[in-house]
This record gives C-alpha cells, structure tokens and sequence, in this order.
C-alpha cells in the first residue's frame, strides 16, 4: 500500500444511518439479481438480471459502496441489444480476499 492508497478496509461512518440501511436493502436486492459470477485475477464480475431497476439499484450501490470502500475499483456494463448488465468489482492486491470474505463468495 503506498501513503495514498486507503486501507483495505470499510469505512463505516462514510455513510450516515439511512445510507447504511439504504445499502444493505441494495445488497439483498442484487444478491437476487445476481445469475452468475466470474472470478477475476483482482475481483469478481457478477452478472445481473437484464431490468431497469436492476441498473438503477447497481448504479446506487456503487455510489454508496465508493464512499465506505475508496479502494474498490467498479465497473458497470450492459450488453447491446438489451442484453444483460454486469458489475466488476477490482482493485490491488487483497482486494479479492476483502470481497470474498465481506460478500461470502465461494
């Protein structure tokens, strides 16, 4: 980690108490939205059911998740022609372990 780089850690009181609990809905609402995951070399892609409110709600939580974890990298992607929406979640080296462990990936 260099003296610019945040610790690999949650910042909790990045979000007040409504952000909070508006961020664990969010995490519930794309755990059901989620019909598959890739492992990456420094994270994890998750792709999403193919609906408006799928991409709203991951738009939100990224926004969200950035303020407590400045040091996950994301990425939001659709598929033309209406195909499905993928998120990446990556950073530097630990960055997998944190989100395997805080997303009880396998």
């Amino acid at each position: 980690m260099s003296p610019s780089e945040s610790p690999i850690a949650c910042v909790l009181a990045a979000l007040d108490p409504d952000q909070r609990q508006r961020h664990q809905r969010l995490v519930g609402e794309l755990r059901k939205a989620v019909s598959g995951v890739t492992e990456l070399s420094d994270g994890f892609a998750f792709r999403l059911r193919d609906d408006d409110t799928t991409w709203m709600n991951t738009a939100e939580f990224i926004t969200l998740e950035r303020r407590c974890c400045p040091f996950l990298s994301f990425s939001l992607d659709s598929e033309r022609e209406q195909g499905s929406y993928s998120i990446r979640i990556t950073g530097r080296p630990g960055v997998k372990e944190f989100l395997r462990d805080a997303y009880k990936l396998g």
